[in-house]
């Protein structure tokens, strides 16, 4: 019933038309609207896919209901009721944002909104396997805690929030203990690598995730066992940066490729990080702050030039930081909260421009945050 009331409300549009409907909507991911670029003949031709295709997101639904005129009681109806989906939609979606998620201590959420330069406390579930010191990723717009530490044992866990629903559920376990591991998105799976057996040992471990299946599988190991490391995707590949063994900080690096299973090593960092943050920017892959072993906390911040296989340093930041998190917005690389040398956790967050190769002071979160998990969502 509802896909013949939608399809009555398409009815006789162009797939040009529908397409500028669709993208004039400020909620529509980026990912909605390529495929509805591409599909939008068949849209018009079959309307009942705008609600029977996940393809294009729950949030593009509304947005386009909203907008298009109709005469139809029933139809007033749908779009009423879509219109209120629409607008809650957009309280969550109304800007790329940053959510901080605590990772230690009590579990709270904050979101930064860049346009406004100011962070507000929202309000989270606890986590599923209360832990800290798991890492966190994005995958199909849900957003995946794995791995950490409950006391002083690691743990499998793996968590994921989704951000619309404002709740957490539990995924299938890791089948391997993990604290502190390197966690990356490819090629639509989640992948954990390396980590803290809570035995004293290293892994070089390394397996992925399948949300179809809710299962995880080995893929091949790494080079070296880390834990403590960055992680982060590039030119369809994964790469693992620094990290420690066994009392030993790393400058080393390695990267993946899905297509052979197989690991390689690319060139070391000039300086040994672990703790540090890992991001790709422009097609750089850019390692943050961390300590080497028993050092201080590094201001310090370079980049991996995969045309050249070489680092070249960039500009530091104005605080040494170790345990943050470093993500991409809007361009700009953020690295935010962590540890100082006096092991306090921070608030301060700090913004990197690449253009101008500089980095600048932003609005501070509300709590001090050491490991926070922090994703970008658009």
């Amino acid at each position: 019933m509802a896909a013949h009331r939608i399809g009555a409300r398409v009815a006789g549009l162009s797939p040009e038309q529908l397409c500028a409907v669709i993208e004039a909507q400020a909620g529509a991911s980026a990912a909605a609207l390529r495929v509805a670029e591409e599909h939008a003949a068949r849209l018009v031709e079959q309307p009942e896919w705008v609600l029977s295709k996940v393809l294009l997101s729950p949030d593009l639904v509304p947005h386009i209901l909203a907008q298009l005129p109709t005469e139809e009681h029933a139809a007033k109806g749908t779009c009423h009721a879509w219109r209120r989906g629409w607008k809650q939609t957009l309280k969550q979606r109304k800007w790329p944002r940053l959510l901080a998620i605590s990772s230690h201590g009590s579990t709270t959420m904050e979101r930064y909104d860049a346009a406004a330069n100011a962070w507000r406390m929202e309000a989270v579930a606890p986590i599923p396997a209360t832990r800290v010191s798991f890492r966190m990723a994005v995958l199909d717009g849900k957003i995946y805690a794995v791995g950490g530490w409950v006391e002083v044992a690691s743990t499998n866990a793996a968590s994921r929030y989704d951000p619309v629903a404002q709740a957490w559920e539990a995924v299938a376990p890791m089948t391997r203990l993990r604290g502190d591991p390197g966690v990356a998105v490819l090629a639509g799976k989640l992948y954990a690598a390396g980590g803290g057996d809570g035995r004293g040992g290293d892994s070089g471990s390394v397996e992925r995730y399948d949300p179809a299946q809710d299962a995880w599988e080995a893929v091949a190991p790494m080079g070296t066992a880390r834990e403590d490391l960055g992680a982060a995707v590039l030119d369809d590949k994964l790469y693992a940066v620094g990290g420690r063994a066994f009392g030993t900080s790393f400058r080393s690096a390695e990267r993946y490729d899905p297509a052979l299973d197989a690991w390689e090593e690319v060139a070391p960092m000039s300086t040994a990080r672990e703790q540090l943050g890992v991001a790709v920017l422009d097609g750089k892959l850019y390692a943050v702050g961390g300590q080497a072993t028993q050092g201080d906390c590094l201001e310090s911040a370079e980049r991996y030039d995969p045309a050249l296989g070489v680092w070249e340093a960039v500009a530091p930041m104005a605080v040494g930081r170790v345990a943050l998190s470093v993500v991409v917005l809007e361009g700009k690389l953020y690295a935010v909260g962590g540890r100082d040398d006096d092991l306090n956790m921070l608030r301060s967050v700090e913004r990197y421009d690449p253009a101008l190769d500089t980095w600048e002071a932003v609005a501070p979160m509300a709590m001090e945050r050491a490991y926070p998990g922090v994703v970008a969502l658009m």
